[in-house]
């Protein structure tokens, strides 16, 4: 049962602990991400306006 606690915990600061990088370091807005001539993209949420 200790093991298992243990474990449940470890799983926990690592999931955490990537989460944190990930998100400081890599992730970066969709808009900047693919800036190709394939892809395009403006005013992020432009198209998102009900008219």
């Amino acid at each position: 049962m200790k093991a298992f606690i243990f474990a449940v915990i470890f799983a926990g600061v690592v999931a955490v602990g990537a989460a944190s990088v990930l998100q400081d370091s890599f992730q970066q807005p969709s808009y900047s991400a693919y800036t190709t001539e394939g892809a395009r993209v403006g005013e992020p949420g432009a198209n998102l306006y009900a008219y």
